[in-house]
């Protein structure tokens, strides 16, 4: 599945207030009916249409999924701008990143995959259009933009979600972070100290290991940093290559209310002495801030927070004894 969106695909969504013919849609984009066809079978993929069959005629309506039907608005509600032309192609991935909140071109540059020339043209069109505002060295969506980055999240899950069946059908989506996303294998066993080549050797488990863009992150990561008996098999799909902090918010993500979890994150953040202002940085975009704050507070006070699903200090400063990180209080 290809998340980019073509303008002729833009347009079509544009023209479904109805249940066009196939015919009817090529008329109304301007194009053939076997160029229609194709467009149709893509947006299908993409989940904004539907397709039915009536007699030799197919028709086609607007999905009712959450991302096509905020799309379709937008499209009618914003007609005045060029969107076919600004969300289209690679700018529906600078607007991906965006939508996890504010960025500054370093971090666009990074989670978009594309070329600074690229980046840079595509600043300067939703520039042009007010489709972003810079604050601090970092680029935002405008507030009353705020239908499109819903849009843009909820097609951006829809993409993990689809992906991750290709993946593995064992998979458990748990969050998307622009077009990459976090998931979990929960039948998955790993050993201790275990890396990719240490996996049990059922192809329906080892599978996402071999795809070229899954990585290891959250314990199933820290396990080589902190030898785990039993790791949460956490793989998160994307290009990047992740930093200590990423890999930590990727635990809390996955349980955030995980005694367990928070207990390792905590060890593996003395353990790496992690840059504390990335990790809520990051934290933010993932919306994790109370958490990851918690476990911040309890690191610089060493005292017991009120949160109920904070681990407690004894157990830690035991967990710490055990693996030998040293901490000061």
């Amino acid at each position: 599945m290809n998340f980019k969106l073509t303008c002729s695909e833009l347009q079509a969504i544009s023209h479904l207030d109805d249940s066009p013919t196939i015919g009817e849609l090529a008329g109304r984009v301007g194009v053939t009916k076997g160029y229609i066809s194709r467009l149709v079978a893509s947006l299908a993929k993409k989940g904004f249409v539907d397709i039915s069959t009536n007699g030799i005629s197919k028709n086609v309506r607007l999905s009712n999924n959450p991302h096509a039907v905020k799309l379709k608005n937008i499209l009618h509600k914003r007609s005045y701008m060029p969107l076919s032309e600004l969300l289209q192609g690679s700018g529906i991935q600078v607007m991906a990143v965006l939508s996890t909140g504010g960025a500054d071109f370093a971090r666009l540059l990074d989670e978009s995959g594309l070329s600074e020339a690229t980046l840079r043209r595509y600043i300067k069109k939703f520039k042009n259009y007010a489709m972003l505002v810079c604050r601090n060295k970092k680029y935002e969506f405008p507030r009353d933009l705020m239908d499109i980055r819903d849009f843009v999240r909820d097609y951006c899950s829809y993409f993990g979600v689809c992906k991750l069946r290709e993946i593995s059908p064992q998979g458990r989506f748990v969050a998307s972070h622009g077009f990459d996303f976090l998931f979990t294998l929960d039948n998955e066993i790993v050993l201790e100290n275990s890396h990719s080549d240490r996996i049990n050797s059922y192809d329906m488990f080892t599978k996402p290991i071999l795809q070229k863009k899954v990585r290891l992150t959250g314990l199933s990561a820290m396990s080589g940093t902190i030898p785990l008996m039993l790791v949460g098999n956490h793989y998160f799909y994307s290009s990047r290559t992740l930093s200590n902090e990423e890999i930590a918010v990727h635990a809390i993500v996955a349980d955030p209310h995980s005694k367990r979890n928070l207990t390792y994150v905590i060890l593996f953040i003395l353990k790496t002495k992690l840059d504390k202002s990335r990790f809520i940085t990051i934290s933010d975009q993932y919306g994790m801030n109370d958490v990851s704050r918690s476990i911040l507070d309890m690191l610089d006070t060493w005292r017991q927070p009120e949160d109920a699903f904070m681990p407690s200090l004894s157990y830690i400063k035991q967990k710490a004894a055990e693996y030998n990180i040293t901490w000061q209080e």
